[in-house]
């Protein structure tokens, strides 16, 4: 559990890039359509402090319940005390009801007495505190609900068990860092490596073939002048037997990719 709410945790923006998100809001002063465009475009995450002092930034109630939807999937985990903030950032009533319903996914500690009372605390009228109350009843952190680590046992023989689920027994099976990367889906992306060509092709596709059957000569095969059955005469000489030039021949072209520079 602790490894998985570390790779959950949300980091909140740098002070810095906030102050720059913060004076890009102010200075839009045409429209309010565009200053909710703004935060709708920026990125990263924000906590209590950030998301309350952005609803600040925005005057119409309406334009601030849009806030708040547009900050829900972006904020990071805060207990009931710092979301009472947020809660406080809006005036309308509704609203505020709107806004708890909006941050109880993060909220760490509204299971405990102390944390509804942090909530209640925000909400002045009684009907009101009942209704906040079934919010947060709507969602539940206890740790007795979900299943333990390694909790998928089985009898073996001599009094041993079988465990399916990750992370096993550190003692057998290793580091719980490195249990968790063995998980399907997780871990470093394998890619099996390609296979290289055994030959590379010639850029000369339409050359015809050196190939020559390895019992017989090169010039024999081709037929070139010079061999003795084919002495040289003015009758069969040829610019090019075979389509290629004779050994004797000298030329300033490359030579197809693979064979030797001819000297």
């Amino acid at each position: 559990m602790p490894l998985e709410i570390t790779k959950m945790a949300k980091d909140a923006m740098p002070d810095a890039l906030f102050g720059q998100l913060v004076d890009r809001i102010n200075q839009e002063t045409s429209s309010a359509e565009k200053k909710v465009e703004i935060l709708y475009g920026s990125r990263g995450f924000f906590n209590a402090s950030q998301a309350s002092t952005l609803l600040f930034l925005y005057a119409n109630p309406p334009d601030r319940v849009r806030v708040i939807k547009i900050l829900e999937p972006r904020l990071c985990r805060m207990s009931c005390q710092d979301a009472r903030q947020i809660i406080g950032a809006v005036t309308v009533q509704n609203d505020k009801l709107i806004v708890l319903d909006c941050i109880k996914r993060v909220l760490t500690d509204s299971q405990t007495k102390l944390g509804e009372e942090y909530i209640l605390s925000a909400f002045p009228f009684e009907c009101d505190k009942f209704k906040a109350i079934h919010i947060l009843n709507t969602v539940s952190s206890f740790v007795g609900e979900n299943v333990a680590a390694g909790g998928h046992q089985g009898y073996a023989a001599l009094g041993g068990l079988y465990t399916q689920a990750r992370p096993m027994v550190p003692h057998l099976y290793g580091d719980v860092n490195y249990q968790a990367q063995q998980i399907p889906g997780q871990g470093q992306v394998q890619i099996a490596p390609q296979a290289q060509p055994g030959v590379v092709p010639s850029i000369y596709t339409g050359h015809p073939s050196y190939a020559y059957p390895p019992d017989m000569s090169y010039i024999k095969d081709r037929g070139y002048p010079g061999a003795a059955e084919h002495p040289v005469c003015e009758s069969n000489i040829k610019p090019y037997p075979a389509g290629a030039p004779p050994l004797s021949y000298h030329s300033g072209a490359p030579n197809p990719t693979g064979f030797t520079t001819m000297a």
